[in-house]
């Protein structure tokens, strides 16, 4: 972990946490000034008792812009990953045990959720059991356009591609890896098996169970070995990052090298589309940027050369954030209301290009507005 914020406060400028409070003890720079000394490997004698400042430690969403922000590209949501691990708690591992062994068991729990009345919801739940019922999927979604490669099309198929589908598509999703695989093909891509793939452990990282995304990293490096190193195809902005970061802090050398050259977004390679509006393309929708895009947002240029009429919101950040959802709902909750709020009134259509947003945005959109993963409205 870096050390040596200047107190600048230019993090202040994009924390979504710090915007939904507007206090300061809620911004990165001051979080660092408290929590830097319940970091194990940097303890000082005399520090503020835990007991004061533990209810920070679990207010961060990891979307990462502080460290983009920041001159010296400190992460906060680093640090605070590294307390948690340091200070554990039983909401980490509750949210390993759903992460890790409770996934068969989604698909019922969002059938279950979806039962219960939203008039009848106690209003202390509400903000747990929208995300549940956002685990239902939505069938029979109709597609907005219909692409196909260009004729001479310049696509590399000098190599396999693997899919790496994440734990949404995974578990409640299965019709994006389809179709992931479908596009693909038809572009002239040979596809190999992707099963062998876990959790990415993006989300493990956030909670401070190094453990586990410690076992899914090694799991996911040594089947893409086993595969002779193919090229990794991602659709989730969070698993793509999450995925890079591999080739930062736990492979080495060549290894990490090759690892990151394999990385591509899913509609990098849907190169040249020409595409066919279906009766069901609205005017104008919204696209949500995920906060794992940074500035290099593959979805946004191809999403406006298959479908005009794209308009951006505002960039807020989603409020998904990992063990955020479990260790304060409310917040997370109101964070996705902000990011709604940004776009215009007229927009009822919202696409992502990340698993975890696009979830996290379903539960909160209010009656008429429809969010999407842009796999879902193209055909």
């Amino acid at each position: 972990m870096k050390r040596g914020c200047t107190q600048c406060g230019e993090c202040l400028n994009v924390c979504p946490v710090f915007r939904e409070f507007s206090r300061e003890e809620y911004s990165p720079k001051a979080k660092r000034l408290l929590m830097e000394p319940h970091d194990k490997e940097f303890a000082i004698d005399k520090v503020i008792p835990w007991a004061q400042v533990k209810r920070l430690a679990r207010l961060c969403a990891g979307c990462g812009r502080c460290k983009q922000a920041c001159a010296r590209k400190l992460s906060t949501a680093d640090l605070l990953a590294d307390v948690r691990a340091n200070h554990p708690e039983w909401r980490q591992y509750l949210w390993e045990i759903w992460m890790n062994y409770m996934g068969p068991l989604w698909p019922t729990m969002g059938f279950a959720a979806s039962l219960m009345p939203e008039a009848l919801t106690p209003e202390a739940l509400k903000s747990s059991i929208a995300p549940a019922k956002a685990l239902v999927n939505k069938k029979n979604i109709q597609p907005w356009a219909r692409i196909d490669p260009a004729p001479g099309a310049k696509v590399d198929t000098s190599s396999p591609l693997v899919v790496f589908g994440g734990c949404t598509a995974t578990r409640v999703r299965k019709q994006w890896l389809q179709k992931t695989d479908e596009l693909l093909r038809r572009w002239g891509y040979t596809m190999l098996d992707p099963t062998g793939f876990t959790c990415c452990g993006g989300t493990m990282h956030h909670a401070g169970q190094y453990r586990a995304m410690n076992s899914m990293r090694d799991r996911n490096v040594e089947y893409w070995k086993s595969m002779g190193r193919p090229r990794i195809v991602a659709f989730c902005a969070s698993c793509y990052h999450s995925l890079e970061e591999y080739a930062e802090a736990y492979l080495e050398g060549e290894e990490a090298k090759t690892w990151k050259k394999s990385l591509t977004p899913l509609s990098a390679l849907l190169v040249e589309p020409v595409a066919r509006a279906t009766s069901q393309a609205p005017a104008s929708y919204g696209y949500h940027q995920p906060c794992h895009w940074n500035t290099g947002d593959k979805d946004m240029p191809f999403l406006k050369s298959i479908q005009p009429g794209l308009e951006k919101g505002k960039g807020l950040c989603c409020g998904m954030g990992g063990i955020l959802k479990m260790s304060n709902p409310d917040l997370s909750m109101n964070m996705a209301y902000s990011c709604l709020g940004g776009f215009t009134p007229e927009i009822t259509n919202i696409v992502t290009g990340c698993s975890g947003c696009s979830m996290q945005l379903q539960a909160a959109a209010p009656e008429g507005v429809s969010i999407y993963h842009w796999l879902d409205i193209v055909a």
